[in-house]
């Protein structure tokens, strides 16, 4: 017999899916229930919705027309360096 939960693993994955596309009702019910009886993937999924919301707003703040704010070259070179010390 099929376990009608999802385990925290396909959770997360139903939760980043569910940004791109609606979740069939069935699933969205389980994900909802799921998201009240565990902490963890209720915090990823707020976490999500942070995010989202906070691209969203640094997206409206660019005048139409105008580029984002880049990284100098300096800045650049220092973080691709610190990559390479880490790896």
């Amino acid at each position: 017999m099929s376990h009608w939960m999802f385990r925290c693993q396909d959770v997360s994955e139903k939760i980043s899916r569910s940004m791109d596309a609606p979740l069939p009702l069935g699933q969205k019910m389980a994900v909802r229930i799921h998201l009240v009886m565990c902490r963890c993937c209720l915090r990823f999924y707020r976490q999500l919705m942070l995010l989202r919301k906070l691209s969203r707003l640094v997206d409206s703040d660019l005048q139409p027309g105008a580029t984002p704010e880049r990284l100098s070259e300096n800045a650049r070179q220092r973080i691709k360096e610190k990559i390479r010390t880490l790896a």
